[in-house]
């Protein structure tokens, strides 16, 4: 027999439960507007709110929406102008045959105008471009096309390019033009050197806080971040803005875009397999493990290791330990460093089938042996299993021991590989040796179960290959994209 047997830690199978039930975290309740995440914006962010809101609105309600910036005044007198011009603009436009182009993305006729935004025809169907979702620079070359002769709407298409960063016709225009309206632009164009980068930055953040698609709501975070950071509103709304990228990464990164972040071996799913158990988003997986990259290691984390697997651990005072060390990877290994343990992210149902080659250490003289353990264990500990040494199986059920049995190692030399197999389905479980069998005992764990392990001692052991098939329940799956969206954020927004 090859339990561990030595001084300094001796591994232990306690009957009761370990540990609290990990809280499960809050969901972020998605906010559609930038508006609405900066509470006690800055003069000039609240000012692209201002121009933000006028344009949602479908650039009405200019005396309501502007004149809350610096330059008051101009605000008010140029949007006014913008609101006499541009939905007469555009309602001229229905039913004409040429296309109008809105954005970068819209391109078609002009079908109706209400409210909502403006309906064109685009591959044969047709398509409701929001008011927020407008270029204004394209109604500004618009209204431009018609060669306004008004100074207020020579001034409007200007503003309108302005608004969407483009000053060229606006500082053209604002030294030719000797009217109050003509000045008023002068003032405008002065007051969008500070106001027009967080325009901008509201702009971008604001079309991915409405994107209703979570992979496309990402990306636009993605693109727009870089630049928004530098800005009065990147760093107002940078906390707020980092939850609500969460909150799309959970939906974005489900299944296999989460999988491919966070499990780094050969992964194979399988969804004709499905536990009952399994949840909404349940998958069937296989994980093989080779170790033959670094970045294989730190699949079993530490920082993820249930309470319970540490009390599993009893030290030389008598106590547990609080914390524990990462395995490493070197040549084609999972090794410990000293105590070592490690989760995985994901939990299985009742139907997991493993295989574990490794063996001695070439290192390894006949000194008492360390341990190595591959286990699986519910939230709160009260269900678990342990193979230990790749040559026995011990549990605990319901927070009482429960069976174990144990196959003989034959030849225990130094360099000498073990295969083992474990296969627990249908209320049973069984350990195989080298191809040799335990006898089927009888094993239902009443929750999911999380797989870990679990190594100290005099370094005795070393794990090549692992390899893991069952169902993954989708509650965890759940979690694990909220851990990947989590780490996509903090990679994004930083601390």
């Amino acid at each position: 027999m090859l339990r561990a047997a030595f001084a300094s830690l001796a591994l232990l199978l306690l009957a009761g439960p370990l540990g609290a039930t990990p809280r499960d975290e809050e969901p972020i309740a998605p906010i559609a507007s930038i508006v609405e995440l900066v509470p006690d914006p800055s003069v000039a962010t609240e000012a692209a709110f201002g121009w933000l809101r006028f344009m949602a609105a479908g650039y009405r309600n200019s005396a309501e929406l502007l004149g809350q910036g610096a330059a008051a005044d101009a605000e008010l007198a140029i949007g006014e102008a913008i609101e006499k011009a541009v939905r007469p603009l555009l309602e001229a436009q229905v039913g004409k045959k040429g296309k109008v182009k809105l954005s970068d993305t819209a391109d078609g006729p002009v079908t109706k105008v209400d409210d909502s935004g403006v309906t064109i025809t685009m591959n044969k169907a047709d398509v409701l471009v929001g008011w927020a979702d407008l270029d204004p620079k394209q109604i500004g070359l618009l209204l431009s096309k018609g060669k306004p002769t008004a100074d207020g709407d020579v001034v409007a298409a200007a503003a309108l390019k302005l608004l969407s960063g483009d000053a060229v016709d606006a500082k053209q225009r604002s030294t030719k033009l000797t009217s109050e309206i003509g000045k008023k632009l002068g003032e405008l164009l002065a007051d969008m050197k500070e106001v027009g980068p967080e325009l901008k930055a509201a702009r971008a953040l604001d079309a991915a806080l409405r994107d209703p698609d979570p992979k496309k709501a990402v990306e636009r975070f993605k693109a727009a971040w870089p630049e928004a950071k530098a800005t009065k509103l990147g760093e107002e709304g940078k906390a707020a803005l980092a939850r609500q990228f969460v909150a799309r990464g959970e939906e974005a990164f489900r299944g296999p875009e989460s999988l491919a972040a966070a499990i780094h071996a050969k992964v194979t799913t399988n969804p004709s397999k499905l536990h009952p158990d399994a949840g909404a988003g349940g998958m069937g997986l296989v994980l093989e493990y080779d170790f033959e990259k670094d970045n294989e290691g730190p699949d079993f984390d530490p920082t993820g290791v249930p309470k319970a697997v540490l009390g599993m651990v009893k030290t030389e005072g008598g106590g547990a330990p609080t914390s524990a060390n990462a395995f490493k990877v070197a040549q084609s290994r999972l090794l410990p460093d000293g105590l070592s343990a490690g989760a995985l992210p994901i939990e299985f149902c009742a139907d997991v089938e493993v295989e574990l080659q490794g063996g001695f250490a070439e290192t390894w003289r006949g000194e008492p042996v360390g341990f190595y353990v591959f286990g699986l264990i519910s939230a709160d500990g009260s269900d678990r299993v342990l193979i230990q040494n790749f040559s026995a199986v011990d549990s605990v059920l319901g927070g009482a021991k429960g069976p174990s049995a144990e196959k003989k190692i034959e030849k225990p030399n130094p360099g000498v590989q073990v295969f083992t197999q474990f296969q627990m389905g249908n209320g049973k479980m069984t350990l195989l040796l080298n191809g040799a069998p335990t006898p089927p005992l009888n094993y239902a764990p009443s929750a999911p179960l999380r797989p870990f392990l679990l190594a100290g001692g005099p370094p005795t052991w070393f794990l090549e290959r692992l390899v893991i098939k069952g169902t993954a329940t989708g509650a965890s799956l759940g979690k694990l994209s909220r851990l990947v969206a989590e780490r996509e954020a903090k990679a994004l927004f930083g601390e």
